[in-house]
């Protein structure tokens, strides 16, 4: 593990515009799923031996970000973790005289006011290098298969006959954390509110797998993903809180055959966060938590890792932005599944 120590200062106010900037935020996203929040942390190196290791650290090769105007320099970033706990990046300009103690760091949060920083607080970086991993297990919506745009549609048929309104924003925070959506929408002064609720859950269970069909696909390059653990000789599995109509979407391209074992909510008595689907799916898999890793794309698939004892990545292809899964501490974070076989390596 690459540990940098050092102290927070203050910069120079510049940073903030820069990393709004378009082809930053886009690249910072792709390379390092940092959508990040306006400005860097800077951080000082005040001793020789944390100078060295961040000489060495920059002589390797990081992730080129290509500069989209000639008014900036290219740059390079390198996921980190700070205080070993926070997803971020190192963003270090291509230039000849940049300093060689200062460190710049984004993040999807306001790390200063995150954890509570004042100028001289002590910070440390940790350099993510690949996770070891004998099993990985993942879970579907929003992670194998794009099924918010599904949830969605039918959040909205079901509501429409009673005139209430459902917003993308109520369907993903409800996918993040696990709520009722429906009871979101339905005010709680609502006469009849329950056997309301009652009626829409019943009517988009009817719907739902005409209209998964319509709105969800399974992610674009899955196959060529998976395939790259396997070689690896990486045992995959699914534990997901998903109804059984999902695995029609996975069968296409021969998806579902990738998978040794296959968990679903019909087949757990208590569902996420609770590790009960999570730690089926090891048994079966013959794997302890220590080698495996789970991949999901909600606060929630964090919290049933930790509670399983499962090393986490977090993907930004379903419920969680950048900054909501940031604030749960995965051990890594990528903006798609594509760079999973950069950030597991076989154990």
């Amino acid at each position: 593990m690459t540990l940098l120590e050092g102290r927070l200062v203050c910069g120079l106010g510049q940073a903030a515009e820069f990393t709004q900037i378009a082809w930053v935020r886009q690249q910072l996203i792709a390379l390092a799923g940092i959508d990040p929040y306006p400005g860097t942390v800077n951080l000082a190196l005040g001793d020789e031996d944390n100078r060295q290791r961040w000489r060495n650290w920059r002589n390797t090769p990081g992730l080129a970000m290509a500069a989209a105007d000639d008014a900036f320099c290219s740059a390079r970033c390198y996921p980190v973790r700070v205080n070993g706990r926070i997803p971020a990046a190192v963003v270090l300009p291509d230039l000849a005289a940049y300093p060689q103690d200062k460190v710049e760091v984004v993040s999807a949060l306001p790390l200063r006011r995150h954890l509570s920083l004042a100028e001289g607080s002590p910070l440390s970086l940790e350099l993510c290098g690949p996770l070891k991993a004998k099993t990985v297990l993942f879970d579907i919506d929003g992670t194998l298969v794009d099924s918010v745009g599904a949830y969605l549609e039918i959040a909205r048929i079901a509501a429409r006959q009673y005139g209430f309104e459902v917003t993308e924003a109520h369907v993903r925070h409800s996918l993040a954390t696990g709520g009722n959506f429906w009871k979101a929408v339905v005010p709680d002064d609502c006469t009849d509110g329950e056997a309301i609720i009652a009626a829409m859950s019943a009517h988009a269970a009817r719907q739902w797998p005409e209209t998964l069909r319509e709105h969800g696909r399974v992610f674009a390059g899955l196959a060529e993903t998976l395939d790259a653990l396997t070689r690896q000789g990486i045992v995959l599995g699914i534990v997901s809180g998903a109804r059984p109509e999902v695995l029609e979407l996975l069968r296409e391209d021969g998806i579902l055959e990738r998978f040794d074992c296959v968990v679903l909510g019909a087949d757990v008595s208590r569902r996420k966060p609770d590790p009960e689907g999570l730690l089926k799916g090891l048994r079966e898999l013959r794997s302890s938590a220590d080698e495996a890793i789970y991949v999901g794309d909600t606060p929630v698939d964090i919290e049933a890792s930790r509670a399983a004892g499962v090393r986490v990545v977090a993907v930004l292809t379903g419920a969680g932005d950048s900054a909501m899964m940031s604030a749960q501490e995965p051990d890594r974070l990528v903006h798609t599944h594509a760079r999973l076989a950069e950030v597991i390596a076989p154990w």
